[in-house]
């Protein structure tokens, strides 16, 4: 599972799939990404855009990079098992979540 240290900036490459294979997003599309409590009840951090023109980021190969900065990690006080929220809206919307764990950060 992947580690959100708060006060962090946060950059994660995320592979997405459809029925397990991988699609490929339109660069027209809207991409977007939240960090959610574990029952998706509360928003942690975000939304945030994320670009098909971000380093690392692969539309044609569903590879999308969600960037979430420090400011937004810092502001979160629960330390716990959380959500990774993706929403693809390319003519019609598709949820994905990753699961993450927050971790607080001290320096």
């Amino acid at each position: 599972m992947t580690s959100i240290v708060t006060g962090d900036d946060v950059k994660l490459a995320i592979a997405l799939k459809k029925d397990g294979a991988v699609f490929a997003i339109a660069s027209n599309a809207t991409v977007q990404a939240a960090l959610v409590s574990q029952d998706r009840s509360t928003v942690l951090a975000g939304p945030v855009a994320c670009s098909n023109v971000a380093v690392g980021a692969n539309w044609a190969q569903a590879l999308v990079i969600v960037q979430i900065p420090s400011a937004d990690t810092g502001a979160i006080i629960t330390y716990a098992p959380a959500l990774l929220e993706i929403q693809v809206d390319d003519g019609g919307k598709s949820t994905w979540f990753v699961s993450v764990e927050i971790v607080k950060g001290n320096i």
